[in-house]
């Protein structure tokens, strides 16, 4: 159980933290965080999967440097503001679906469900 030591703990709970847009928060408290290779960002070669930062201080570390720059540049070319939303997800049992890519980041592989949701906070 080594691994389970890399998480936060929040409440007794084990969580992640997930960035997203404003405008699909109404979609996921519905259907959840569905694995998908991401669209709005990254490079060719990113895998099918939810991403999520092991800790704030991660989170907040990407949203101001490479994150944030890839947020900008999506502002940019679609002429709007991203409104960066963060949510505080319980992977507590959810360990064998996460991919520990890169020492801030996990990839979960199978769908986190709308219960799992813990908090919403918005960044903007």
């Amino acid at each position: 159980m080594k691994f389970l030591k890399l998480f936060e703990d929040f409440n007794g709970k084990f969580v992640g933290y997930h960035v997203t847009s404003e405008k699909n928060i109404a979609s996921i408290m519905k259907s959840g965080l569905i694995p998908k290779v991401p669209k709005d960002f990254g490079d060719d070669g990113d895998v099918k999967g939810i991403y999520l930062f092991k800790t704030k201080d991660d989170m907040t570390n990407a949203l101001f440097n490479w994150f944030g720059e890839r947020i900008e540049d999506w502002e940019e070319e679609n002429d709007k503001e991203y409104k960066e939303t963060c949510l505080t997800v319980d992977l507590t049992g959810l360990h064998h679906s996460l991919i520990d890519s890169v020492e801030y980041e996990w990839t979960c592989t199978t769908t986190i469900t709308p219960d799992r949701i813990i908090k919403i906070e918005k960044l903007y």
